[in-house]
């Protein structure tokens, strides 16, 4: 059942099992300005919460967007006429301008996808709507355009004077902004963050190699970290190689004493998964080097699923 369910239209899905009105599939593909554009996801809501949904990679154009890693200015009042932030906008503002820069493959993006946010999420926005909690969500490339979102809505709506609240959960997230971008939202969640407004937390699995690159630019928010044994960790204190060995992992069991239960589970877990038989699927995702391993969303899905069901238990 859940099966034939899984492959029903996902405007059934998100209605039937998560009572989420779909407002607007997004597909966007194509050229602008000479940036490739394509953008996929979905955004729903209902009378408590709205969705802004961004898909993974999964296209030739998807990839050209990641390591599209040259920056652009942050300048919507000019880039959103035109569609796109310039032929040469790699080179513009770089020594002159003080505005702070993003990386130009996601920014090319959320400027095709804005209008729709303003279409769609703005409204529910509104002081007289009903008190919302705003999720931005995505993986992978999802996970940049989630990033992208977050600096839209955070720079362009007073929340500090809204019922609403705004949250972005992303994972496997690539760095998107220079730090000077960096530093603006930072600054606007630590206003935000007291009057519990906005949570901005970036969901890493291990190794993942994704969420190391692309170089010279940054991330925001707080870290949730997930283990090679299926620990969820909030906000560690580790370097951006994103590994933590076996002595931080014993001083983080120190502070956390319920870690140590939850590996012993995850230890029983895992010596029953060596005594069956490994899938045709297994075998393969094992044929994997773990950095690229690590970021199938998968191997995200499953610590969370795991940690969800003991919650319920």
């Amino acid at each position: 059942h859940s099966e034939k369910e899984a492959h029903k239209p996902l405007t059934h899905i998100l209605e039937a099992h998560f009572d989420l009105k779909v407002d607007k599939i997004m597909n966007l593909t194509g050229w602008s300005g000479g940036h490739p554009i394509d953008t996929q996801g979905f955004i729903a809501h209902n009378e408590e919460i709205i969705v802004v949904s961004f898909r993974c990679t999964t296209s030739a154009l998807d990839w050209m967007t990641n390591f599209a890693a040259g920056s652009s200015e942050w300048e919507l009042d000019e880039d959103l006429e035109q569609g796109h932030s310039g032929w040469c906008s790699c080179f513009e503002g770089r020594f002159s301008s003080k505005k702070p820069r993003v990386h130009t493959g996601f920014y090319n993006n959320i400027l095709q996808v804005i209008p729709l946010l303003q279409e769609h999420v703005d409204p529910l926005l509104a002081p007289d709507q009903p008190p919302r909690k705003l999720y931005v969500v995505g993986h992978s490339l999802g996970a940049g355009m989630s990033t992208m979102a977050t600096c839209y809505f955070l720079q362009n709506h007073e929340w500090q004077h809204l019922p609403h609240k705004f949250i972005n959960i992303s994972a496997g997230t690539p760095k998107a902004l220079k730090k000077d971008m960096a530093d603006v939202i930072e600054e606007r969640l630590a206003e935000l963050r007291p009057l519990d407004k906005a949570v901005v937390c970036r969901v890493v699995m291990n190794e993942d190699v994704v969420a190391k690159v692309p170089h010279n630019y940054t991330h925001i928010g707080k870290l949730v970290f997930l283990t090679e044994d299926g620990q969820v960790l909030i906000g560690p204190k580790i370097s951006d190689s994103h590994i933590i060995d076996e002595k931080e992992m014993k001083e983080l069991s120190k502070k956390n004493p319920q870690l140590a239960e939850l590996a012993e589970a995850s230890s029983k877990d895992d010596d029953d998964d060596e005594t069956r038989e490994l899938t045709k699927y297994e075998k393969m995702m094992r044929k994997i080097p773990r950095p690229f391993r690590d970021h199938c969303p998968d191997f995200y899905l499953a610590p969370l699923i795991k940690l969800y069901n003991r919650d319920l238990e």
